[in-house]
């Protein structure tokens, strides 16, 4: 997205026009791993999942209808052994493009495939410095130094320039004495860290599809004094111009998040940003049902009309909220100065080559 478009979309949020900008494609909710916070393999549906030439129509259409960045996340979208073609797809259409994964398994042919195809962002998630931490997260897979060589091979192969790899650390009461060991290791790895606050479902009937049943993964009490450390320690290490991916400000909610299991922002899903099924459904976020489907007619209009911005702002009071930085950052960046400028500045920022 250029500078002007970018400054076009916050006047636009700012005058209540708001356009989806971004939008979440799960290209697949098969997977290779077991990972003890998560559930979305459960609903895995080979079958079910669109085609190169389908997801090229969801490209063009969400194109006409303002996005301009997606990232492909899964499951495991390296799974799909069609993954550059999917990627080519949405940077033809003249997307940034980000894949989100566990980093788990991937050859160099196929990272180098990816790469050629148009992708310039990846987010690769590790949650803790200690190889027997990840184990256990992992379901007994020891997957640490798997993943690590996977950021190297990622950080050879994009751009020093216009891309920005992301360390994505799930946070947990395993790992809250480390938050900031873990942005010691993005950067000497080449990467932003970014910090996800841990969404657990207190029994598999409550479960929203994506969130699994991990108690002993959740914050307690006597671990508050240990969260709010760690997480001024982040905010800290921001000011300093350490590579955090989080703003500022997601990062304060994020702390008071789990210190309080409430969620201190306002949600723009359906309004800014998308999130669109492996089979092609769109919703305005993931817990909720489709509202559209990728080869609509006039789907592009439709995103982009008054009546939709309504049905969306109708379906979004009835959620609970989310800490979701996917959603809450696109939001902040709109609508948020400070926010904006930290966003700004990220996708500006030089990093090291390997």
């Amino acid at each position: 997205m250029t500078t002007l478009e970018q400054l076009r979309c916050v006047v636009e949020a700012r005058l209540g026009r708001k356009r989806p900008i971004y939008a979440h494609y799960g290209v697949t909710h098969r997977c290779n791993m077991r990972c003890r916070m998560c559930v979305v393999w459960k609903s895995a549906n080979r079958d079910g999942e669109l085609s190169v030439e389908q997801a090229g129509e969801l490209a063009r259409n969400l194109w006409s209808a303002g996005v301009r960045a997606v990232a492909i996340g899964g499951g495991e979208p390296f799974v799909r052994t069609d993954l550059p073609e999917l990627v080519a797809a949405f940077s033809g259409a003249g997307m940034e493009v980000r894949v989100l994964t566990n980093g788990i398994g991937i050859t160099e042919d196929r990272a180098a495939a990816v790469v050629a195809a148009g992708l310039r962002h990846v987010s690769i998630s590790l949650d803790t410095t200690d190889p027997r931490k990840e184990q256990a997260i992992y379901d007994g897979h020891d997957v640490w130094g798997d993943i690590l060589a996977s950021m190297r091979l990622f950080r050879a192969l994009l751009p020093a320039r216009g891309s920005a790899p992301v360390m994505n650390v799930c946070v947990s009461r395993l790992n809250l004495d480390e938050l900031p060991d873990l942005v010691a290791l993005a950067e000497r790895e080449g990467f932003l860290c970014s910090f996800v606050p841990i969404a657990l479902a207190e029994d598999e009937a409550q479960s929203d599809g994506f969130a699994g049943v991990a108690p002993d993964l959740a914050v307690r009490p006597e671990d508050h004094t240990s969260l709010a450390v760690s997480y001024d320690t982040l905010i800290r290490l921001k000011r300093e111009g350490a590579p955090i991916a989080n703003s500022t400000r997601f990062l304060r909610n994020s702390r008071d998040h789990l210190l309080s299991g409430l969620c201190p922002w306002d949600c723009d899903a359906g309004a800014l940003y998308l999130s669109v099924s492996p089979a092609g459904g769109i919703s305005i976020c993931h817990r909720f049902p489709p509202i559209a489907h990728f080869d609509d007619t006039d789907l592009a209009t439709r995103l982009r009309s008054a009546a939709f911005r309504d049905e969306t702002r109708r379906r979004r009071a009835a959620c609970p909220g989310c800490m979701r930085p996917c959603w809450a950052e696109v939001t902040h960046a709109m609508h948020d100065l400070p926010s904006g400028v930290e966003a700004w500045r990220l996708l500006r920022r030089k990093r090291r080559p390997a």
